[in-house]
């Protein structure tokens, strides 16, 4: 999870995965790029991740968790123009920045 924007410098996030909250907690842009880990171990099939930011912001994915294959989840909070919203990334490998 991340807090891309520099016009909400902090931010309060809650997500949960099929109902159970995983994440709770205040995140802080600092320098922008600065995704922090909640390793999860989530069972193989299908699973719901509902997220909301204390600005409004909500987020709904459904995702698949293959057998025996590390998956990444990246939730970014971004606000632009009191436009806050909840970005989603589902992929193979870590988040990285270059």
């Amino acid at each position: 999870m991340s807090n891309q924007s520099f016009e909400d410098e902090d931010v309060r996030i809650k997500l949960d995965v099929d109902g159970v909250t995983v994440v709770d907690g205040e995140f802080r842009v600092e320098g922008q790029h600065n995704w922090i880990r909640f390793p999860l171990s989530l069972s193989p099939g299908s699973h719901t991740l509902t997220a909301e930011s204390d600005t409004g912001a909500t987020l709904k994915e459904s995702f698949q968790v293959p057998g025996n294959e590390a998956r990444y989840a990246v939730v970014n909070y971004w606000a632009e123009d009191d436009s806050p919203e909840l970005t989603w990334l589902f992929q193979r490998e870590p988040v990285g920045f270059a």
